[in-house]
């Protein structure tokens, strides 16, 4: 067993260069504050999402079926120990990649929650290829998770505050890039592509 002096040492050292360790690992890492905005991305979190230190941590694309478990997961103000939360992201390249987030809270010595430290593990990824739908904007996609939970015109128009007329547009738009004729059609191809 190391002695506490070992350890102390050991602790330091991780502190000390703990934000270049961690740069260089492929997990992707941030870190948010209590105000809700990125203040560190390592490498790998920057490739998967692009760039967000400085902006609000919800800023990168979450498939609209996911928003709510993130915006609980983004509340995370009241120091809970740990969270995680599964949800779809849209990588800059237009792909879809399901991933975890694991959440632990950072606080001072004192105790004060100041932030938290998050890891994201990739868990699959959609290439835009011929096999898969083709990029579908946030609208079309809160359709399709609508769709699939079996809503009707008039209770999507409700859930999305807008006309019928304009769910019937998105509906046009989404059968359009999903190259199905149907409702039922984009639906079974929006499921076999992990879209809902």
């Amino acid at each position: 067993m190391p002695s506490r002096v070992q350890t102390e040492k050991l602790l330091e050292a991780l502190s000390a260069g703990a934000v270049d360790a961690l740069d260089a690992v492929s997990v992707p890492a941030y870190v948010v504050d209590t105000d809700l905005r990125v203040r560190w991305q390592n490498a790998a979190s920057r490739r998967l999402v692009g760039d967000l230190r400085g902006r609000l941590a919800g800023s990168f694309q979450v498939v609209p079926g996911d928003r709510g478990r993130v915006r609980e997961s983004l509340a995370q103000r009241d120091g809970a120990s740990h969270t995680e939360v599964e949800q779809w992201v849209l990588r800059p390249d237009g792909a879809l990649v399901r991933v975890t987030v694991s959440s632990v809270p950072l606080r001072t010595p004192a105790g004060e929650v100041i932030g938290s430290f998050r890891l994201v593990q990739v868990l699959r990824e959609l290439e835009p290829s011929s096999d898969h739908p083709p990029r579908l904007s946030p609208r079309e996609l809160e359709t399709l998770t609508l769709l699939a939970a079996g809503h009707s015109t008039l209770e999507i128009a409700e859930r999305m505050a807008i006309s019928k007329e304009t769910v019937r547009n998105h509906v046009k738009r989404l059968l359009r890039s999903l190259d199905a004729s149907s409702r039922v059609e984009a639906v079974a191809k929006g499921r076999r592509a992990g879209l809902v």
